[in-house]
């Protein structure tokens, strides 16, 4: 399950282009996000991603660990954040991600802003 993970964090959040055809392939339409006390349905979810893309030029993901039971599969990793204003802005995040037929179904996570403008505290859900 790690190399899914791993294709979701290059593919569609590593990736500049918003490709709506990769969040099909590794997302389930039921697809449930829990990030700090907020959640994002399927829908909310393709949102925060377009988000992302107005506002970030570059994204780089950092696995530190992780850790697989059945079918789930947890994360310890960094994302790194390069702003279209030039500023740069770094998360760690705790992330449980269910895999149910080959697809992300859900996905609870903690973020916390390590470096950067305290304003983007929440960029790992922001619509």
């Amino acid at each position: 399950m790690k190399h899914i993970i791993q294709q979701v964090f290059s593919n569609i959040l590593e990736n500049p282009v918003l490709d709506l055809s990769l969040i099909e392939k590794y997302f389930s339409k039921d697809y449930i996000q829990l990030v700090d006390h907020h959640q994002l349905n399927y829908e909310e979810f393709i949102l925060h991603i377009k988000k992302l893309k107005e506002k970030v030029v570059e994204q780089k993901i950092h696995i530190i660990n992780y850790a697989e039971n059945g079918n789930i599969i947890f994360t310890h990793h960094t994302a790194k954040s390069v702003l279209k204003d030039g500023s740069v802005v770094k998360h760690k995040v705790l992330a449980e991600f269910t895999i149910q037929e080959g697809k992300v179904i859900r996905c609870d996570e903690l973020t916390l802003l390590l470096e950067g403008n305290p304003t983007e505290e929440n960029l790992g859900s922001e619509l």
